[in-house]
């Protein structure tokens, strides 16, 4: 009886919800096995088969809005994220570099972060925060949080901008100019996605001892 009830409730959240078809196939797939199995272990324990299925359900809304959110990543490969980084890292060194000293300061700062938050992909920051709470996986020497679309943008735009001036250090170089000039305003990107990925990691570990 509470596996039917739960069943057609559970139709209907997934007819809902604003992802593709082939998406609310796999999401109803696994909320019903999910649901029918805590509801199975409930009856073996002699508990309310209705409440262990509530329970295993959750709050409905709040499973909608994270459904949605990080939906845009299973259409974002990280090929598609690591373009855009490249984008965002060309746009970013040319535009401090062509600037000289008008882009040396707070406008080459402002122009830096909005380039890279213009190129990010789609729900950039929604995706970023499902990757940091991923289930971490052991690597040859530490554990980490897999790599994933939003990652891949972050880990390619810091350091994308740097690749190119060296380049372009090297190629004036051969040309007789070997004066450097380093702006604070190259830095902004770099200060910028390390603080995210600091607010957001820890942010991800709390979510994890809750």
């Amino acid at each position: 009886m509470y596996d039917g009830i739960m069943r057609e409730e559970i139709e209907r959240f997934v007819a809902a919800l604003a992802i593709p078809e082939d998406r609310r196939l796999v999401v109803r797939a696994e909320l019903i096995d999910h649901v029918e199995c805590a509801i199975e272990a409930a009856r073996k324990e002699g508990r309310d088969p209705e409440a262990a299925a509530r329970e295993a359900l959750g709050n409905l809304e709040a499973l909608r809005r994270s459904l949605e959110a990080v939906e845009p990543a299973f259409r974002i490969s990280r090929l598609h994220a690591f373009v855009r980084g490249v984008v965002a890292s060309l746009v970013i060194a040319v535009v401090i570099d062509l600037g000289t000293t008008s882009m040396a300061g707070a406008l080459g700062m402002i122009t830096s972060l909005a380039v890279a938050i213009a190129c990010a992909p789609p729900r950039a920051l929604d995706m970023l925060r499902g990757e940091l709470r991923a289930r971490r996986v052991r690597g040859t020497v530490l554990a980490s949080v897999p790599i994933g679309p939003a990652l891949t943008y972050v880990f390619t735009v810091l350091s994308g901008p740097f690749v190119v001036w060296i380049a372009m250090i090297v190629t004036r170089a051969f040309g007789g100019h070997t004066e450097v000039d380093a702006p604070w305003s190259a830095f902004s990107v770099v200060a910028g996605g390390y603080l995210l990925l600091l607010v957001e990691g820890l942010r991800a570990r709390r979510a994890a001892e809750a």
